[in-house]
């Protein structure tokens, strides 16, 4: 995966420090997302997504942590990964950046695993389309994560041969 994407923006691998910067500037919604996800205070949560990736990068703008995006695989051995992704303030100052970044980092995760999926929280609108921009399909029932009161949509990415990966598929 290319590092810069131009003069002020770049890809690094995510480590702790990444995680402090993101913590503070984490987006509102993001941060409801998270709660509703894990229950956990935003600098926990972003360092269990961390832990149980395979591989995870930070988007950095301007020397500051935009945004962080990970892959955790099901198996070391399978074909499938639940991807992430945890928005900082910056990102709306780099919206386009953002959004090549983004396509970037999904293309390198496929690569890896090529059936994707994620989940996002139903309040969530702008996530909601981001995730329909990149590509993915709703597929399936909403469900519950750590508590009653937020509903999760699922979503799965077309996969490189043009197919929609479904849960009957290994």
């Amino acid at each position: 995966m290319q590092s810069f994407l131009s003069h002020d923006i770049s890809l690094e691998p995510l480590c702790k420090e990444h995680l402090d910067g993101l913590s503070r500037t984490l987006r509102r919604q993001d941060r409801a997302e998270m709660w509703a996800a894990y229950r956990l205070p935003v600098r926990q949560g972003l360092e269990l997504c961390f832990k149980r990736s395979a591989q995870a990068v930070a988007l950095v703008y301007k020397g500051r942590v935009a945004a962080a995006a990970g892959v955790e695989a099901q198996t070391w051995l399978g074909q499938r990964a639940c991807v992430w992704s945890w928005t900082g303030q910056a990102v709306e100052q780099c919206p386009i950046s953002f959004w090549r970044a983004s396509r970037k980092v999904l293309a390198a995760f496929q690569a890896q695993y090529p059936f994707l999926y994620a989940a996002c929280d139903e309040r969530y609108a702008v996530a909601l389309h981001y995730l329909r921009r990149l590509g993915a399909r709703q597929a399936g029932e909403k469900f519950y994560l750590a508590g009653r009161e937020t509903r999760f949509v699922p979503y799965f990415f077309t996969a490189p041969a043009g197919r929609i990966f479904t849960d009957k598929e290994s």
